[in-house]
């Protein structure tokens, strides 16, 4: 489904240096995910539109993982609400 960013920080927990996003998946749900920083810097992301894989409450920012650009980040190419299903 597509969800918009709406707040990003600082992931310490994580292995490799990453933010822990806020995403409004619609319908008053706010989920969070990690991303690895990448080519990605915070401003950027925050208002940004993702695809994001919902499996009960554990949430994935959905990427692809390209040899030349590393992990780039799937999203419409038309912004559309919140909640959209992806098919």
């Amino acid at each position: 489904m597509v969800g918009r960013v709406i707040e990003v920080g600082d992931h310490p927990g994580a292995r490799a240096p990453s933010y822990l996003l806020q995403i409004d998946v619609g319908g008053g749900r706010v989920v969070e995910a990690s991303v690895e920083r990448g080519s990605y810097d915070r401003a950027g992301l925050v208002g940004r539109q993702v695809v994001v894989a919902l499996e009960g409450i554990d949430a994935t920012v959905v990427a692809a993982h390209s040899h030349s650009a590393g992990r780039v980040l799937v999203a419409p190419d038309r912004d559309v609400d919140p909640g959209t299903v992806v098919s």
